[in-house]
């Protein structure tokens, strides 16, 4: 027999590595059917693992390390090994390779530490959608041969115990569940919505300056609603301006471009703003030389910023439209905007325990502005926990 070239069927995965179980179990039971030829059997210790069958049917291991490696392939389909490992380019890539002979591509892998297009997909896939996406929730007490008594095997009811609700949840019962070291938690997918507010709905702009990392301006619709038999302010952010490199003459400039600047006449801004750099003007005194706004500007402790907004979405009090990606991303709802982004979080040590209860102090831009406006509209609620300064504890004594 020559020797076929190109792949007809590929397993990809986030490295070589990934899919290597995957291809020992097909590679095995084709072996059972008489179908391996071994002399084109291919598994070196690192690169491409490569089968070909008696029928001259090509299956190889695909890396997703580079994305724009994956091309100048046509398949008659692909398994995609641990997607939650692999960012979304890639997986772009991948349904291109099986569009000519319009293959179907099978996602298989845990839920834990991957990509948000992963766990999007997971939620989209329950639901009718347009994306032809399929999910299927596979827990690990499935396993009969390994955990006879299904859910209620005493090493499975162990194991949940050791783990706590939230790890098992997700690497156990395979539900997405936020992230631990996530900051604002109360914040999910039902959040993200787009909402026709009201045309007499007060339109402001909440802002966090920057420059290196990102400046933020959030446009939030204002208006009345009644709830549970009384009435209450309600939220939906349904625009953002979340720019790296402009100053804040950029970013005026740009604001005044958006459809709704002309109806906007208050707004909010990090007290920060008040601060001079140089011999230059404020962040908060360009923003007043420039436009008419009037911003309230005040300190608050971050500990009663996260409360306001956990409350506020735990009681839906505010949506977010899907445009507002900066917001999302820091929320660890969306795709990074930048590379180097992250959602706001607290510290964690290599195994992903929280060593700290401060939150790292990066990409939290939007999310703040959301804090600000908030407690301006609506005021601090009870936190949980009061911190014991040293002023206290002299007292005590």
């Amino acid at each position: 027999m020559s020797k076929p070239r190109s792949p007809h069927v590929a397993l990809f995965g986030p490295t070589y590595k990934e899919p290597r179980v995957e291809f020992e179990y097909i590679e095995r039971d084709l072996r059972a059917l008489g179908k391996v030829v071994d002399a084109q059997l291919s598994k070196p210790s690192d690169g491409p693992w490569r089968l070909v069958t008696t029928d001259g049917v090509v299956i190889t291991t695909i890396s997703c390390e580079v994305p724009d490696g994956i091309r100048s392939i046509d398949l008659e389909f692909a398994l995609v090994c641990e997607p939650g490992g692999i960012i979304y380019s890639a997986i772009e890539r991948i349904r291109g390779r099986v569009a000519a002979k319009r293959g179907f591509i099978a996602y298989g892998g845990t839920i834990e530490n991957s990509q948000q297009w992963w766990r999007e997909w997971q939620l989209e896939g329950k639901r009718p959608n347009n994306k032809g996406i399929v999910a299927y929730l596979i827990p690990s007490w499935a396993n009969t041969a390994e955990f006879p008594e299904g859910r209620d095997d005493p090493e499975i009811v162990s194991w949940w115990n050791m783990l706590g609700e939230d790890l098992a949840l997700e690497r156990m019962a395979a539900v997405a569940r936020p992230p631990r070291y996530r900051v604002l938690k109360a914040v999910n997918e039902r959040h993200i919505q787009r909402v026709d507010f009201p045309q007499d709905a007060t339109i402001e702009i909440w802002i966090d300056p920057g420059y290196a990392s990102a400046y933020a301006v959030v446009w939030v619709a204002i208006w009345d609603e009644e709830h549970q038999g009384a009435m209450r302010k309600r939220f939906h952010f349904f625009d953002e301006l979340y720019e790296q490199g402009k100053t804040t003459a950029d970013m005026v400039a740009l604001c005044k471009q958006m459809r709704h600047w002309a109806s906007v006449r208050t707004g909010v801004i990090d007290i920060a703003s008040k601060g001079h750099r140089d011999a230059t003007d404020s962040s908060l005194e360009i923003w007043e030389k420039l436009t008419n706004i009037r911003f309230n500007k005040k300190y608050w402790l971050e500990d009663r910023l996260i409360e306001r907004i956990t409350v506020s979405a735990n009681t839906d009090q505010f949506t977010i439209d899907p445009n507002c990606k900066g917001m999302l991303a820091e929320c660890g709802l969306g795709e990074p905007v930048f590379p180097e982004m992250h959602p706001w979080r607290y510290g964690t040590d290599r195994d992903g325990r929280i060593v700290s209860e401060k939150p790292e102090d990066k990409w939290n831009h939007s999310v703040k502005t959301v804090g600000y406006g908030l407690l301006h509209h609506l005021g601090q609620v009870e936190i949980k926990r009061k911190s014991t300064t040293w002023n206290r504890l002299q007292r005590k004594k």
